[in-house]
């Protein structure tokens, strides 16, 4: 690939990645394994780049990989099907996702804002339950709280950011035309 179509490929794949990955996320309960697929797109995408006609937006082209890419995995992962979801239901949020790109890119920025806002403390805890995937038990152990203590963190701290958000949602204007 040459100078000009690497470059093109990387602005384009950096305005849509976010919502690629939300997708892929939404698809997949195991984390790791999404995180996996996410970079399968990417490698298909440097692979098949020159196969992109410009004149077409690039995120249904993209989401197109990423659902191909998602159900690959789910044959290869015959024996655990409940880790991902059926094919329908895969149609249908991959159109939801598309048709709300720009709001899912303007809501992911309200939310790295709000993030920045949020202590130290209860960054732990978000990051523990929701990359780490513990359970608020499992939280406890590591922190030396009550497992009701960590709940009421993770309660609050979603609040906050909910509310958060939605003050942020009122002054991100979307940047991102797909």
């Amino acid at each position: 690939m040459d100078q000009e179509n690497t470059e093109k490929l990387a602005r384009l794949w950096t305005e849509s990645q976010s919502v690629v990955a939300s997708y892929i996320f939404s698809l997949v309960r195991d984390f790791h394994l999404a995180e996996d697929i996410l970079q399968q797109v990417a490698v298909v995408l440097v692979r098949e780049f020159e196969k992109y006609d410009p004149s077409r937006p690039f995120l249904p082209w993209t989401m197109g990989i990423a659902k191909n890419v998602t159900l690959k995995e789910r044959r290869d992962l015959t024996k655990n099907v409940n880790r991902l979801l059926e094919t329908e239901l895969i149609d249908r949020i991959q159109i939801t996702f598309e048709s709300k790109s720009e709001e899912l890119v303007s809501t992911r920025q309200a939310l790295r804002l709000c993030l920045e806002k949020q202590k130290k403390r209860l960054l732990e805890v978000l990051r523990w339950r929701y990359a780490f995937d513990l359970k608020p038990l499992e939280i406890a152990h590591r922190m030396g709280v009550t497992s009701g203590a960590v709940r009421v963190m993770l309660h609050r701290a979603r609040t906050s950011l909910r509310e958060c958000i939605q003050r942020n949602l009122k002054t991100i204007a979307p940047e991102q035309n797909f």
